[in-house]
């Protein structure tokens, strides 16, 4: 069991870097346990543990912008929901788009990871997304 003395210096170190990154929460911070942290390969792996669901839509008014990337942090826990206010945007190429995946993240609904077959409840540290309009060239 982790001391409460470690869970609130780990919180207060947590808000410290939140004011000083360049990481952009969703929503309000808040702080969440978690079991392990795990990078995720593509943003397609992420959309294929989605369940039922697309991934995030594309900006009407970014059209014309024809492609943009997002890289997102957040928590998903053993429902595989992502945790309230976990959502971070570690790096958007347009504030659209960050906000699509944002909006997209307070949605969904992903497969719970499962180690040893006990469900965990994770960080996914750098979840990259790409949007891309019309034909690739």
């Amino acid at each position: 069991m982790i001391p409460l003395a470690s869970l609130v210096g780990a919180a207060l170190a947590l808000n410290e870097q939140t004011a000083t990154s360049p990481l952009r929460p969703c929503r309000d911070v808040v702080v969440a346990v978690f079991d392990t942290t795990v990078t995720w390969p593509s943003a397609d792996s992420l959309v294929q543990f989605q369940i039922g669901r697309p991934g995030p839509e594309y900006p009407a008014d970014l059209r014309s912008a024809r492609n943009g990337r997002v890289v997102a942090r957040f928590v998903v826990d053993t429902n595989g929901r992502v945790v309230k206010g976990s959502a971070m945007i570690v790096s958007e190429s347009h504030r659209g788009f960050g906000r699509s995946v944002c909006q997209f993240l307070a949605q969904a609904q992903l497969k719970s990871p499962v180690v040893n077959g006990r469900k965990l409840t994770v960080e996914v540290s750098a979840a990259p997304f790409t949007f891309q309009y019309g034909s690739r060239d």
